[in-house]
């Protein structure tokens, strides 16, 4: 049992006095007490050493972390930069990704500011890959996201800087992206792996992330008054010119082989969805345009290898947005007679070698909706490039177009800008196919489509519609028909400019222009240049006093004398003898007959008022519910259209749809006397239009789908029509007086009580002529 415990050591304390007491712990030990390791932190103000011997990435990240002087980050940075080195930064791995953390959390904190221009550039070179520029944004995202959350630090705002500024010198460049995915593939041979950094790569740049960052930094620094003396980054930040900026990487890209050009599909289908895919497009097209002019080749194709690999849907994304891209060219000023042959040039090689985009430029072509956004020009060069690369797509295109522009749903409810954009379209696409293959327009122009289509256009009651129908119809006969038997309609508005515009097109015939022309064209006129857009920097002067410049904040303004100067003005009152008695006063209105009602809230406030345009009253007679807005709106719509007859086409618009109304038009409130007000309404509207409305109201009399009391008010109508025109405009037992309209227009009548003493019915007055007859007779 001794053997179990035994003494490890012992420490004895001597007293030095008596007052001294004695600890209550004594320090007991089994092993020897060990020195702290070596670490990064506590070797921190030692210098580096052996960096000229560094061979491996962790000798690096060693030498990184180790907080280096000045002399020694030099060595360091060119190491990374070395191209002879057995390992490259730009590679992806675990390694590559700390020694770059650590270059972004320690390293561009610490230098950034006190470096040269020629270092600054040396440590954006190491930071130039798929790892430094995610490192980048996130730290400056961190930093970004603590100063929101508590009170913002110098150190910080310092930080956020300088990250800012290595930023701006780091997403640079047109050949950026080029120039990351050549190093990405040099470094490292795995090609899934590549295909992993890149897609992060394009979601940094791509998705709105980068410029997002930027932008929120550049705010926090101007609220900080950072930014007083650094010029902003204006292109990072605008949506417009960074999306150009994406446009030229892409161009790059597609220049440099297979891979970059797959690459460069990636990139080009996520930056659409920045939303400022127009601007994309223009660059993208202007920069292979002036890459194929340099090239020198007559056969080589801009876009060529990117088309290749680009799927149907972005391929429709680019064609669109190129599309309307030209169409803001076309609707400027500074656009020619041959503008359309221009478009046609620049067009060409995007669509002629594809048979993807010209079944997609078909596509667009037949959707009224989508083509009435482009301009006239710009189909005009389409059709053009499809009657020389594609006669079967045009063909089809007619097809279509034609099909839809007969359809009684299309005609009915479709815009008119719709409907004049395919007529347009129909009539381009039909002279170009009847220069290629005119037996495909004559079976056409004859197929029983094209005859309902042009019989659904004449038996609608939209003018603009059936004159679209007319002059679709008169152009197409041009072509198929010979010269006796071409249809003519004869009518005046078949006899205008605008009639043999639209008979004009099916003659367009339009050449297309080489790159080099197009190109040369849109540099002359100013729409090829390149813009860059200057921040606005509003200065404020500040205030000379006495020849002097001064400071601190503005001084009140000087008040203004407003006090009278000199004799002052004294009002003078009349007397009560100066009143005159001879004036009396007004009395007092007699109290209105709907406001007697004790109850405030029952009395009637929004009384409906008469009718002052048609369309008011057209609204009002279909309203159901309100007694009041239908009697008034009855009662005054014959004085109202016979006032407005000559005043304006008011009326004349609107003729054809307020007869069909009254035809149908029921009584739902028990009006008095609404079957005669119902025809002198009809009357009136005939009267305003007698050559037209006078052989519509016959057709509608025995073809419409009417019962026989409406007949009957159709064919009155007509009847009292004609005796007014005759000249019977005296009210007789056929056209009885009406009562008097709510609505008092100027007339000869005489006011109601005059109009009972002398007027010609009255049997005292008849007695009265009779007798002053037999007395003249007797004379006689």
């Amino acid at each position: 049992m001794a053997d179990f415990l035994m003494a490890v050591k012992s420490v004895s304390a001597e007293k030095k006095s008596d007052d001294d007491p004695e600890p209550l712990l004594k320090a007991v030990s089994s092993q020897p007490v060990q020195k702290p390791a070596i670490t990064a932190a506590t070797e921190a103000k030692k210098p580096v050493q052996g960096i000229g011997s560094i061979k491996t990435l962790r000798d690096l990240l060693d030498a990184v972390r180790a907080q280096p002087d000045t002399n020694d980050l030099f060595q360091i940075l060119g190491k990374l930069t070395n191209e002879h080195n057995d390992f490259d930064i730009q590679a992806p791995g675990p390694l590559q990704a700390q020694i770059i953390n650590t270059l972004v959390s320690s390293i561009v904190p610490t230098f950034w500011t006190t470096l040269r221009r020629p270092d600054q550039m040396t440590l954006v070179t190491c930071l130039r890959s798929v790892a430094g520029s995610n490192a980048v944004v996130a730290r400056l995202r961190f930093l970004l996201d603590s100063l929101d959350k508590s009170t913002a630090s110098d150190n910080s705002v310092s930080e956020v800087k300088d990250l800012w500024s290595l930023a701006r010198e780091l997403f640079v460049g047109d050949d950026l992206a080029y120039k990351i995915c050549a190093g990405l593939s040099n470094a490292e041979p795995n090609q899934q792996k590549c295909h992993m950094a890149w897609k992060e790569f394009v979601v940094l740049i791509a998705s709105g992330k980068l410029t997002g960052t930027i932008a929120r930094a550049e705010d926090v620094l101007i609220a900080k008054g950072a930014l007083l003396k650094i010029k902003s980054s204006p292109w990072l930040t605008r949506g417009a010119e960074y999306a150009a900026w994406l446009g030229r990487n892409v161009d790059a890209l597609c220049d440099s082989g297979e891979e970059p050009a797959s690459a460069a599909a990636q990139l080009l289908g996520r930056a659409f969805g920045l939303g400022y895919s127009t601007e994309l497009s223009k660059s993208l097209m202007l920069t292979s345009m002036r890459r194929a002019v340099r090239a020198s080749d007559p056969a080589s194709q801009p876009l060529a290898s990117l088309l290749q690999v680009l799927p149907v849907f972005d391929q429709r994304r680019l064609l669109e947005s190129s599309l309307r891209w030209l169409s803001t060219l076309s609707e400027q000023p500074g656009s020619t007679d041959n503008n359309a042959t221009v478009l046609a040039g620049v067009l060409e090689p995007l669509i002629a070698p594809y048979d993807s985009m010209q079944q997609t430029l078909s596509e667009l072509l037949s959707d009224s909706a989508l083509s009435s956004a482009f301009s006239f020009d710009v189909r005009r060069a389409c059709i053009a490039i499809l009657a020389k690369a594609a006669p079967d797509e045009l063909q089809s295109l007619l097809e279509k177009v034609m099909t839809s522009f007969g359809d009684r749903l299309f005609i009915n409810h479709a815009p008119a800008a719709q409907q004049e954009c395919a007529a347009q379209t129909l009539l381009l696409s039909a002279g170009s196919m009847h220069r290629v293959t005119p037996m495909a327009v004559l079976m056409t122009a004859r197929s029983s489509g094209h005859m309902q289509g042009v019989s659904n256009r004449l038996n609608i009651s939209n003018t603009r519609a059936r004159w679209l129908g007319m002059v679709v119809g008169t152009a197409l006969s041009k072509l198929v028909d010979k010269e006796g038997s071409r249809m003519n309609f004869g009518t005046d508005d078949m006899q205008t400019d605008e009639v043999e515009w639209y008979l004009d097109m099916i003659y367009i015939q339009d050449s297309i222009a080489t790159i080099q022309e197009a190109l040369q064209s849109l540099d002359a006129s100013g729409h090829g240049a390149r813009k860059v857009l200057q921040a606005k920097t509003k200065t404020k002067e500040l205030p000379v006093i006495d020849g002097k410049r001064t400071y601190g904040p503005e001084r009140p303004p000087v008040p203004v004398q407003t006090e009278v100067e000199g004799e002052k003005i004294t009002e003078l009152f009349d007397g009560e003898d100066d009143e005159d008695e001879d004036l009396k006063p007004y009395a007092k209105p007699d109290s209105d007959p709907e406001d007697s009602d004790e109850d405030a809230t029952l009395v009637n406030r929004n009384k409906a008022r008469a009718p002052v345009y048609v369309r008011d009253l057209m609204k009002m007679l279909r309203d159901d519910k309100d007694h009041d807005r239908f009697q008034i709106a009855i009662k005054t719509a014959p004085s109202l259209i016979r006032r407005k007859t000559n005043f304006g086409g008011e009326v004349g618009d609107h003729a054809e749809e307020l007869a069909l109304m009254l035809c149908d038009l029921q009584d739902p409130f028990d009006t008095d006397d609404f079957d005669e007000l119902r025809l002198q309404t009809l009357i009136a509207i005939l009267l305003s239009d007698v050559n037209t409305l006078a052989p519509w109201l016959s057709r509608q009399a025995f073809s419409g789908d009417y019962s026989v009391a409406q007949r009957c008010l159709i064919l009155s109508a007509l009847g009292l029509g004609g005796r007014e025109l005759a000249g019977f405009k005296s009210q007789d037992d056929l056209n009885p007086s009406l009562p008097t309209s709510t609505t008092s227009f100027p007339s000869k009548s005489l006011p109601n009580r005059l109009h009972a003493i002398y007027s010609p019915s009255d049997p005292s007055i008849k007695r009265l002529e009779a007798a002053s007859q037999n007395l003249e007779h007797r004379l006689i």
